[in-house]
């Protein structure tokens, strides 16, 4: 019998508090997780597991970043709007925030004032967040809809393949019919395996890159220019990022 095991991670929800979003721009109300690593067996665990770490996961924009619960004064029990949120888990958050949110209020209000090393590292901040989201996600194979087709699909080819072409060729080796319909299944299931990559950026990465650099509208050459920096240091997000497609997504403002 072929038993199923191993270890997986376990997120027990906390509560709520307030936060900065970068991807946001500003504070916003974050669900708070713990993230435990528990043993299971065919993906099923008993235990909130060995303490990895802290998650908090942004309810506007749905960023998950990591978290210390010791930055805040209470754990809230329920989601309550924002400026009760704020005093009662951060009261101390415009202290503690006040040069990112004045960097902020420039961005939206003179962005032709910031220097320019702030506002490079203001574009590059959003692209080295969501590079390590791409490095995480990539660190293991995950099975997403067109995966799984494709191996339904596989399997589908090889239980009737065979079969239907020796209707039309009963001459064929029926073994040679099975490793040739077993290649071409095993080419469509790594096809979409690595095209799951793709969707992923396009449906996880790319809208959150965008909305946080809206603001402040980066041209083409600034885009291409962190992207090559990505590149150069080996991030995988830099290799299915396409600058033309996240321009379209800024909604056409980023400038040439």
């Amino acid at each position: 019998m072929f038993i199923v095991w191993g270890k997986k991670r376990v997120y027990r929800k906390l509560g709520y508090v307030a936060h900065f979003c970068p991807i946001c721009r500003g504070p916003k109300p974050f669900e708070l997780k713990r993230v435990g690593s528990a043993g299971h067996i065919y993906y099923v665990s008993v235990s909130a597991g060995e303490l990895v770490g802290y998650e908090r996961t942004c309810q506007e924009c749905g960023t998950a970043l990591q978290a210390e619960p010791t930055d805040h004064a209470a754990i809230a029990q329920r989601l309550a709007p924002l400026p009760q949120l704020m005093q009662e888990t951060f009261p101390q958050f415009e202290q503690v925030f006040a040069e990112r949110l004045a960097l902020e209020e420039q961005v939206r209000f003179n962005p032709a004032a910031l220097s320019a090393d702030d506002r490079q590292a203001l574009i590059r901040s959003p692209f080295l967040l969501m590079s390590a989201k791409v490095e995480q996600r990539f660190a293991r194979l995950h099975l997403d809809t067109g995966i799984g087709l494709a191996i339904a699909g596989a399997i589908a080819l090889l239980i009737f393949g065979p079969g239907l072409v020796q209707l039309a060729a009963p001459s064929l080796d029926d073994v040679n019919l099975v490793l040739a319909f077993l290649a071409i299944g095993l080419g469509i299931i790594g096809w979409q395996a690595f095209a799951s990559r793709l969707r992923f950026v396009r449906r996880a990465v790319l809208p959150p890159l965008a909305r946080s650099l809206r603001p402040l509208k980066p041209t083409q050459h600034e885009l291409e220019s962190i992207v090559a920096e990505l590149r150069q240091l080996k991030h995988k997000m830099a290799k299915r990022i396409d600058v033309p497609e996240l321009q379209a997504q800024l909604g056409g403002r980023a400038g040439a």
